[in-house]
């Protein structure tokens, strides 16, 4: 009679460990599964948030990162599923790269392509890149925040985009500097490329409903409010002060 209580006993704790071990290679599969992006730095894979903030969306599109600006320049956003494209060029003094270059596709032609859910559009409306650049300043002084910044939020002036709807306006000039100091304000400029979904213009339908950005690289915008880069606005600060 013991022997065979224990023996269920023992079967029962068995069947759990074989549970608990399911469970786990389930955890393991899902995690290798995910994108290589998943699991790396924000910095490094930021336009996929700046199609979110762009188009108010909460889809996480794909990622094509481009080591050359020949492939990039020839690259399109494109959906189903939605991907959007990166580029970061404009190497500093101090080997950072100061530009980060993003094509993605407008709110409009994402609620053209995807399902709504539950009534609701998949994209609530674009903003711009300026909001763009107000979501990485926050996300930059964020991870600063151990220690106070050498660029207080105050003297940061988000300016207006520079738009343009033609795409050679939009590669050129280059490079793009999208860091500038006036005065005693550093201001964080972006140049912009929109094409509506719906556009008299007769042109190919893969380049309607694009949203390009150029904007600063997060990890430079980091580099100056943390001093590991030198701007013209901390000379001037030093000059203030003697």
């Amino acid at each position: 009679m013991t022997s065979t209580t224990i023996s269920a006993d023992y079967l029962k704790s068995i069947k759990r460990r074989m549970r608990r071990l399911a469970l786990l290679a389930g955890a393991i599969a899902c995690l290798m599964s995910l994108p290589v992006y998943a699991q790396a730095r924000w910095q490094d894979t930021f336009c996929i948030e700046a199609q979110q903030v762009l188009a108010g969306t909460g889809l996480v599109a794909e990622l094509k990162v481009h080591e050359e600006w020949e492939t990039f320049v020839e690259s399109k956003a494109s959906d189903a599923p939605l991907t959007v494209h990166q580029y970061l060029s404009n190497p500093s003094p101090e080997g950072i790269l100061r530009t980060l270059s993003c094509k993605m596709r407008t709110a409009e032609r994402i609620n053209a392509t995807e399902t709504m859910v539950a009534g609701v559009p998949a994209a609530a409306g674009d903003t711009d890149c300026a909001a763009v650049h107000r979501h990485m300043l926050q996300k930059a002084r964020a991870g600063i925040a151990a220690q106070p910044p050498v660029v207080e939020r105050a003297d940061i002036i988000i300016d207006e985009d520079d738009t343009t709807y033609i795409g050679p306006r939009w590669i050129k000039p280059w490079p793009f500097d999208a860091v500038s100091v006036e005065g005693n304000e550093l201001h964080l400029r972006a140049r912009a490329l929109y094409a509506p979904h719906a556009w008299w213009i007769p042109m190919p339908d893969r380049f309607k409903g694009n949203y390009y950005c150029h904007l600063v690289a997060p990890e430079y915008l980091e580099a100056i409010l943390s001093g590991k880069v030198i701007t013209d606005l901390d000379l001037a600060k030093r000059d203030d002060r003697r």
